[in-house]
């Protein structure tokens, strides 16, 4: 693991992907004590005051393009194995990229991949962000009631230990999905936050019905009519 360290970045992910395009190599890892501009999926921002874990890992996996989409869902997976592991907490995976502990959230994973050769991308960079001690103060007023950090949780870990044994799961991440997807899929399925949860689809109510092969979200209308929706088309009824 070659790790560059800043006190301060506008965006571990945003670092990471320069120096991958610049040929950075796999299992390079970008960490930052605090990000002036972290970033979450969409046009979202991930706060990221001092007191978290923030760090973005590049990856050049070997892979089948079909696959390539559900690397977010298996390193949700690796990152929930390794928290439970280092921290003794049991981090559900709210669908597609966020980890939820005591219904609020602990942390996000944004996946970002390169440009295309031969079909496939030629590298991804997997961004983490980790709520671990930062006092309710460092968040926005709107954020309080709905994160919660491992300190609040009763985990008294620190990011210097909780970072190797992230990465490690990350960097392994890949390797499982290529060699039992469905396994991984299975892995997720037990750790699903949305599962019976009601939700809104559009200008619908909806109740989550779990994951389908292809790692997109299934969700049951008021109807019942199913429907297969991707990131960004499903929120929470009463909380995000």
């Amino acid at each position: 693991m070659r790790l560059l360290r800043f006190p301060v970045l506008g965006s571990t992910s945003s670092h990471a992907l320069e120096l991958a395009r610049r040929g950075a190599a796999h299992g390079t890892v970008v960490q930052a004590d605090q990000q002036s501009s972290g970033r979450g999926r969409g046009s979202k921002q991930f706060c990221s005051p001092p007191g978290g874990l923030y760090f973005s890992v590049i990856l050049r996996p070997e892979l089948e393009a079909a696959d390539w989409p559900l690397l977010t869902l298996a390193a949700g997976v690796s990152l929930a194995a390794a928290l439970r592991q280092a921290a003794g907490v049991q981090p559900q995976l709210k669908w597609p990229n966020d980890l939820y502990l005591a219904d609020r959230k602990l942390g996000g994973i944004l996946t970002e991949s390169g440009p295309l050769r031969a079909g496939r991308p030629e590298f991804v960079v997997i961004g983490v962000g980790i709520n671990i001690a930062a006092p309710p103060e460092d968040f926005p007023t709107e954020l309080r009631s709905r994160i919660i950090t491992l300190a609040e949780a009763g985990a008294a870990v620190s990011p210097d230990e909780l970072l190797p044994l992230l990465v490690n799961e990350l960097l392994t991440a890949p390797a499982q999905l290529k060699a039992d997807k469905a396994a991984v899929l299975a892995a997720w399925r037990q750790l699903d936050y949305l599962l019976g949860r009601p939700l809104e689809y559009g200008d619908a109510t909806a109740v989550g019905a779990g994951l389908a092969e292809d790692g997109r979200y299934v969700i049951l209308d008021s109807s019942g009519r199913e429907h297969r929706v991707t990131a960004g088309e499903i929120r929470m009824s009463c909380c995000c």
